[in-house]
C-alpha cells in the first residue's frame, strides 16, 4: 500500500501539472487568435491605404490626360478647360499626397518603392498637362512607362496582402487614339491607369 502522504503529493502534482498544461494551451490558443486578429486588422488597413492611394493617383492621372488632350497631346480622354483642369489637378495632387502617408506608414518596402515609381511616372506624364512642352513620342513613352509602373505597384500590393490568385493578366494596349504610339509602345503589358 502507498503511503497516504505520497498519494496526496502525487494527486497534488497531477492537479498542478494538469492546470499548468491547460493554462499553457489556453494561453497559446488565445495568443494565436490575437495575432490572427491583428494581422487581419492591419491587412484591412493596408488594403484601404493601397486602394485609396491608387484611386487618388488615378484621379490625378485622369486629369493629366484631359489636360494633355486640351493641349493637343494624343489621348482619348475628353479635353478639359485648362484653367479649371489645373485647379482640379492641384486638388488631386493634394489628395494624392494625403493618401500617400498611409502607404508610407503601412505598406511593405516593395509596395512603397513601387508606389513611388508609379507616382514619379504619373508626375512626369503630367508635365504635358501642366504646360511643359514635350514631344508627342516622349508623351506616349511616358504614358507607357506610367502603365508599367502602375502594374508593378499592384503586383507588390497584392503580394503584401497575400493575394494568391495568380498574376494579373496583361493589360490592353494604352488607351490612345488609333495609330498613335504603335511604333513607340511595343509593350503589350502597358495599361492605362
Amino acid at each position: 500500500m502507498v503511503n497516504p502522504v505520497v498519494q496526496q503529493l502525487l494527486t497534488l502534482a497531477a492537479v498542478v501539472l494538469g492546470a499548468g498544461s491547460t493554462f499553457a494551451a489556453t494561453t497559446f490558443t488565445e495568443r494565436a487568435k490575437w495575432r490572427r486578429s491583428q494581422d487581419t486588422r492591419w491587412d484591412d488597413r493596408r488594403l484601404a491605404a493601397y486602394s485609396e492611394f491608387a484611386n487618388a493617383l488615378k484621379q490625378y492621372v485622369q486629369l493629366s490626360y484631359r489636360l494633355a488632350a486640351a493641349r493637343g497631346y494624343p489621348a482619348t480622354a475628353l479635353p478639359i478647360d485648362i484653367e479649371i483642369g489645373l485647379r482640379e489637378l492641384a486638388e488631386a495632387e493634394a489628395e494624392k499626397t494625403v493618401k500617400w502617408e498611409a502607404v508610407l506608414l503601412l505598406g511593405s518596402p516593395q509596395a512603397v518603392a513601387a508606389a513611388r515609381e508609379w507616382n514619379r511616372a504619373a508626375w512626369e506624364l503630367g508635365w504635358a498637362a501642366r504646360g511643359h512642352v514635350i514631344e508627342h513620342e516622349e508623351y506616349v513613352q511616358r504614358y507607357s512607362e506610367m502603365g508599367r509602373r502602375r502594374n508593378d505597384f499592384y503586383e507588390c500590393a497584392r503580394a503584401d496582402l497575400g493575394v494568391r490568385s495568380g498574376e494579373l493578366p496583361p493589360g490592353d494596349r494604352p488607351w490612345l487614339p488609333p495609330g498613335v504610339g504603335d511604333a513607340v509602345v511595343p509593350d503589350e503589358t502597358a495599361g492605362a491607369a
